[in-house]
Formats: structure tokens, C-alpha cells, sequence
């Protein structure tokens, strides 16, 4: 389509165009990717047309990102990427003043799934875009500095892309919310207002709010170098108890028959090695055990290493499906293709293991892409909203009147483990919890269903 054919643009800027693939050009996208941005831009200005009567452009703009959000063909880059669309078209193209009221490194973060996948498009991946990035939203210069810093520090630890990407969120959405202009660096009495009022005003959960406790935690200690700082005097968030989602044994026969190919075969492995999410993606060739039936999952949640067992009936599935993976690394070596990701300190000790069979990935992408830190282009795992979809897709084909989710499939795993007689020892183990009371959640299943078995109403 034609940009004269499109739809009216969210503004009257004669030269609305020129300065909208300025932005782009700032912002590092490519040519390639330029086409989806401008269609982003054109899906919203047709939004806006048909319901400008129902309210200012910034609630019509949480509207549809929230639509966009709940829409099942949209991944949560690609509302990230609506979301740098609205800002760069109505701020920096028609300076509109609601857009730096807005606080969107929250939103970005509250959107964002793919912090561990690495194909991020246009994406701010450098210290030096962090900083440009925090200035655009309105934080003083000293401020946009130290949030570069707090990414520098990040790196230096060595934390996880997820990780890093989950606190510079908070990072920024702090300073943004205890005063962008402020002539000082924040104190722990700002920090307990701003905890407070993710309890009180945007009625976060209990997990949420330990996460933007954590990453604060993180940010008076080893950026601003406050070691003796205490902000705990903040209103906790109310916590919620509730029981997880498992499946019955036919339930989950019927969602696994109802699934097929690779995404079929992580189903089966989260369910019967009982793996979270990112651990089944991240497998490594190294990790699979055939002889001894083990399968390792390396630097899981908490950072600990644990086995698990790998399914009898898999071996055959996975050993096929490992055939066809070996091509693709051969194929990666043939065309000179960087090699993987390596974790901590390998990547520069020794990059050669990076090009090698065993640190390959179980589940490759079928495509390259670009490593948001060191911008090569690589293989990386696939992602994870793949499987995802799949397991929703499945659930909805099999008839389960459940909310099911990938990880309803390693609840289910306990549970049943639990049901057939296993000791919660063996099976905090399995599923690697560092206390056992974590565990005892899935004996809260097992009781409730004794509990509430039988109806007086059967025996009239």
C-alpha cells in the first residue's frame, strides 16, 4: 500500500513522514523491518479514526495495546514494537506533551516475553541508547546516566538477558515515578513510596512487587553503592493463595494426543521431566543422557543445577529429532553461522565450544538471528511463545475447560508423582525447589480432592 492510500496519519505534520524515519534511523531499525513499523503506525491510525470520539488519545492508546495484547496473533515483541511506534509517532513526530507523562518502560516491560530469545528488533541493546532512550522520556541528564549505568553494572555481573532487561524496567519506571527531574539521585524513603504505590495504586500482586523490590535491592547496592541501605517499611502487597492448575491423567492424555511435531515433543517433556518453560527451550545437546535415562537441566531457576528423568518412551522421539537438528548444525558450520550463546565467562574463554555439537541447542529456531548484546548473528533456541500457543491450542482442541498453561503441565507432573506414591523429598528434588514447603502446594491438591469428594446429595 502506498503512503498516499493510507490511512489519515495520527497528526497534520506536513513532514510527519521525514521525521517518523528519522526516529527509525535513530533507533536502529532496519530496512528490512521498516515496513512492519510503518504498518504498525497505519493499524493505529485507523484505530484512532473509528473511536477518537471515546476518549484522549492516551486512553485510546492503553486500549488498543491492550487489545493488541490479548489478541493471540500478536507476540509480545510485536506489541512492543506498537508501543515505540505511538511514543515515537506522538512524541517525537508531533510532540504531543501527554506522551511524557506516560510511563512507557513499564509498559514495555509489562508486555515483554522475549527478554530471553534474542530476537528483539530494534531494540536499544547499548548503554549509550539506554541513556539517549531515558532523556527522550524526560529523565534529567544525571538520571538518564545512571540508568546507563545500572545496565553497565548488569553486564559486568554477568546477570541473565532476562534479568537485566526486568530490572532496568523497574530501574526506569523508579526514577520516572519519584520525580524524572529531580536534581538528586533517589533515597530509600522514595523507594517505599513507589513500592507502596504498586501495592495501593496499581494493585500489583505479592510476586510482582518482591521482583521490584529485588531489582531496587539491586540498584541502591551496587549501582548508587548504598550498602547499608533499608527500605522495607513499605505496604506489602496482599497475597493471594492459590491452588495450581493440574490436570487429570485422561485430561492430560487428550491435550499431549492433541499435539504433534517438536512443539508436541516439548509438551511431553515438560510434562514428563517436569521442566519449567525456559529450561525445556534451553536445552543443550549435552544435556541429554540416553544411557542412564537423565536428562540435566544446567543453571535452572536460583541458579542450580539438578536431573530429572528423561521419559523411557521419549528416547525414540528425541534421538530422531536430534538427527534432524544435527543437519541444521552442520548446515550452521558449512555457512559459517557464529556459534550459539555461550553462558558467563565461556563466550570468551572458549568460543570454539560455542561452534561445537554438544553445546548445540535440543530445539534450535529455524532462523538466524541477532544477539541483542553483541548484535552477531547466530542460531538461538526457539521461543518460547511457540509452545505456548500450542499448548493453549491444544487445550481448547482437546475440550479441557481449564486454564491451561505450559507450566500446568510440570504441576501436573508433581502431582501425579504424588498421587502414585513418590516421597515429596524425591520430588522437591526433581523439580528443584530450594524448600520443601514450595512442594507441599501440590499436597494442598491432593487433600482438597479428599476434602471435597462426596456430596450429600449423591446419597439421597
Amino acid at each position: 500500500m502506498k503512503r498516499s492510500e493510507t490511512s489519515e496519519k495520527p497528526g497534520g505534520s506536513e513532514n510527519f513522514w521525514e521525521i517518523f524515519e528519522a526516529c527509525l534511523e535513530k533507533y536502529g531499525v532496519s530496512d528490512k523491518n521498516r515496513p512492519f513499523y510503518e504498518r504498525h503506525l497505519r493499524r493505529w491510525g485507523d484505530f484512532r479514526r473509528e473511536h477518537r470520539s471515546e476518549g484522549s488519545t492516551r486512553a485510546l492508546m492503553e486500549d488498543y495495546v491492550g487489545r493488541l495484547g490479548r489478541n493471540p496473533r500478536y507476540a509480545d515483541w510485536q506489541v512492543v514494537q506498537v508501543l515505540q511506534v505511538i511514543q515515537w509517532a506522538h512524541g517525537e513526530c508531533l510532540g504531543e506533551d501527554w506522551v511524557r507523562e506516560v510511563d512507557w518502560f513499564g509498559l514495555e516491560e509489562a508486555c515483554r516475553e522475549v527478554t530471553g530469545s534474542h530476537e528483539v528488533v530494534g531494540a536499544a541493546v547499548g548503554i549509550d541508547e539506554i541513556v539517549a532512550r531515558g532523556r527522550d522520556k524526560g529523565l534529567s541528564d544525571e538520571r538518564a546516566e545512571v540508568l546507563g549505568q545500572t545496565m553497565k553494572v548488569l553486564r559486568e555481573r554477568q546477570y541473565a538477558f532476562r534479568t537485566e532487561q526486568t530490572y532496568l524496567g523497574w530501574v526506569s519506571r523508579f526514577l520516572l515515578r519519584s520525580g524524572k527531574e529531580g536534581p538528586s539521585m533517589p533515597i530509600a524513603a522514595d523507594a517505599e513510596r513507589f513500592l507502596s504505590a504498586l501495592a495501593l495504586e496499581d494493585g500489583v500482586v505479592v510476586a510482582t512487587q518482591r521482583q521490584a523490590v529485588n531489582a531496587l535491592a539491586f540498584f541502591f547496592r551496587e549501582v548508587l553503592g548504598q550498602e547499608a541501605v533499608d527500605f522495607s517499611a513499605f505496604r506489602t502487597a496482599r497475597s493471594s493463595r492459590r491452588l495450581p492448575v493440574v490436570l487429570g491423567r485422561d485430561e492430560m492424555r487428550a491435550l499431549l494426543e492433541a499435539m504433534s511435531g517438536t512443539t508436541g515433543l516439548m509438551a511431553q517433556i515438560l510434562y514428563g521431566a517436569g521442566l519449567r518453560l525456559m529450561e525445556c527451550v534451553r536445552l543443550r545437546v549435552k544435556d541429554v543422557d540416553f544411557a542412564n535415562g537423565l536428562l540435566m537441566v544446567r543453571d535452572g531457576k536460583g541458579g542450580k543445577d539438578r536431573r530429572t528423568p528423561l521419559p523411557r518412551r521419549l528416547a525414540g522421539s528425541l534421538e530422531a529429532h536430534l538427527e534432524a537438528v544435527r543437519r541444521v548444525h552442520v548446515a550452521d558450520r558449512e555457512a559459517g553461522v557464529d556459534g550459539v550463546w555461550m553462558p558467563g565467562a565461556l563466550e570468551r574463554k572458549a568460543p570454539e565450544w560455542g561452534r561445537s555439537w554438544e553445546w548445540f541447542w535440543v530445539f534450535p529456531s529455524q532462523k538466524l538471528s541477532t544477539d541483542p548484546r553483541s548484535q552477531r548473528v547466530r542460531r538461538h533456541h526457539q521461543h518460547e511463545n511457540g509452545l505456548q500457543k500450542a499448548v493453549r491450542a491444544a487445550a481448547a482442541k482437546a475440550g479441557i475447560a481449564k486454564k491451561v498453561h505450559c507450566h500446568a503441565l510440570r504441576h501436573s507432573f508433581a502431582t501425579h508423582l504424588l498421587e502414585s506414591g513418590r516421597d515429596i523429598r524425591t520430588v522437591q528434588e526433581l523439580l528443584g525447589h530450594a524448600d520443601v514447603k514450595t512442594t507441599q502446594i501440590y499436597t494442598h491438591v491432593l487433600n482438597q480432592k479428599d476434602k471435597v469428594s462426596g456430596s450429600p446429595l449423591d446419597e439421597l
